[in-house]
């Protein structure tokens, strides 16, 4: 594993996958290739039908493959925030060679600290290192070439859903390619979306997409809460189809063209022509109409995921909220954030040419987040999966590594991240939530009040 020369991201989402390919030197990345495919296996951002899925993910490797001179052959992967959980880890080992640290240890270090009691269900995808400590001195973030006899290495390891790994890694197999890594779309975000202040300082992340909308907190340059709630940018197409009785693309449609997420930024005397299934002429429906609709649901999603937040306490973070996915491409989405939260909110979007639309948030972030990793984050990761250890500049390190463990007390094995900061929201058990709002009344929508017993 290195993160130079090609690197391909693959973003599974719910509506759409989408592929980048980028040429990357010195940890920065240059875009060279784009491909996208309708997705037809795929729901709330869970892979649940293998083989459309590998289809489509052949459909959108082929359009890069006509862009680039190498064939693509791996891939690396976007996980969802779906059940993600947030642990503290660490491992100590005993340095033999000399007292000298070299990255062998480091992947010991990282073995012991993967030895965790976890359900079968479930399996570690990613571990950051928050620290080294070597002997009595702690802070370091990397210790290849130091000297000490012990060396511990703190970090937070997440853990996912193994039927969710499992199905990925085989539409991914099946599509003909080998999986490089898997990367938490959260993280992914957190740490090339935002600035180093953004970061430190505390900021909120909404990711807007089909299927679902996921709200990640991050503060002190980690991930502290994330959530997800089951509904997202397809939901108000099925809304605009089911209310006005058009079909599902020419609502999609509808909302791309003349969708407004708030219906105070509506007027009621533009009219919008729209065909109705079954009608033999056309007809004609408000703009302010069409925006109501939308704003219901729109509404709805940052009402639930407001009520835990607000739990948290997040919404005094200078970094306010950032807004990216597919869905903040609609019209006054930022604006909708800001109504909901009374908060500074902005959105992102690549600055690459071809990539300006908040829908390729989730590859751009991919490859830059491979891009960017350091020596010893590949280590940790290579340690992770259990891969040869290689390092620019030297020759391939073998599985077998000179370090004997040190058995750390019960104690140290593990400790659970307060719930209340780290552990996810059972979506279904969110879903369930009614929610009121006492900070800032807002403007009743009749068309809201009517479907308000079907929403929640």
């Amino acid at each position: 594993m290195a993160n130079h020369g090609l690197i391909v991201g693959l973003d599974v989402g719910t509506s759409t996958i989408k592929v980048l390919a980028a040429d990357v030197r010195d940890q920065q990345a240059n875009i060279v290739a784009v491909g996208r495919s309708v997705a037809h296996g795929v729901k709330r951002g869970i892979v649940v039908d293998i083989d459309a899925t590998a289809n489509d993910i052949r459909q959108a490797i082929a359009q890069v493959n006509e862009q680039t001179d190498v064939p693509v052959t791996e891939v690396v992967a976007s996980l969802p925030a779906n059940n993600i959980q947030i642990q503290h880890v660490s491992g100590m080992v005993t340095v033999k060679d000399s007292q000298h640290i070299s990255y062998a240890d480091v992947a010991a270090a990282v073995k012991q600290a993967i030895k965790i009691q976890l359900p079968a269900d479930r399996e570690v995808v990613e571990l950051l290192p928050t620290e080294f400590i070597v002997d009595d001195f702690d802070g370091i973030q990397d210790p290849n070439d130091m000297v000490g006899m012990r060396l511990e290495m703190k970090g937070v390891a997440y853990t996912a859903p193994r039927n969710i790994l499992t199905n990925l890694r085989m539409a991914i197999a099946k599509a003909g390619l080998q999986l490089r890594d898997f990367v938490l779309a959260p993280l992914a975000y957190s740490k090339t979306v935002l600035a180093e202040g953004q970061q430190e300082f505390g900021t909120i992340l909404m990711d807007m997409g089909a299927g679902q909308t996921t709200a990640t907190v991050v503060h002190d340059n980690q991930l502290k809460f994330l959530t997800t709630f089951p509904a997202g940018s397809e939901n108000i197409s099925r809304d605009i189809s089911a209310v006005l009785e058009i079909g599902l693309h020419d609502a999609d449609m509808l909302k791309l063209d003349a969708g407004l997420a708030l219906s105070e930024m509506a007027n009621a005397d533009n009219k919008l022509v729209i065909q109705k299934v079954g009608a033999e002429t056309p007809e004609q429906v408000s703009e302010l109409m069409v925006a109501q609709i939308i704003e219901a649901r729109l509404m709805q999603i940052l009402d639930k995921l407001g009520e835990k937040l607000n739990l948290v306490g997040v919404f005094d973070l200078p970094g306010g909220v950032v807004v990216t996915g597919g869905g903040a491409a609609l019209r006054g989405a930022p604006e909708a954030v800001k109504a909901a939260y009374q908060v500074q909110v902005k959105s992102f979007v690549p600055s690459d040419i071809g990539l300006r639309h908040p829908g390729y948030a989730g590859a751009w972030a991919i490859v830059h987040y491979a891009a960017q990793q350091t020596p010893v984050q590949l280590i940790v990761k290579e340690a992770l999966y259990d891969l040869p250890l290689t390092v620019l500049g030297q020759p391939t390190l073998g599985r077998q590594v000179m370090s004997t463990p040190v058995q750390p007390e019960p104690r140290q094995a593990m400790q659970a991240v307060q719930p209340q900061t780290a552990e996810p929201v059972d979506a279904s058990e969110y879903e369930q939530t009614s929610v009121e709002n006492d900070e800032s009344p807002k403007k009743q929508n009749p068309i809201r009040n009517f479907f308000k017993e079907f929403f929640d």
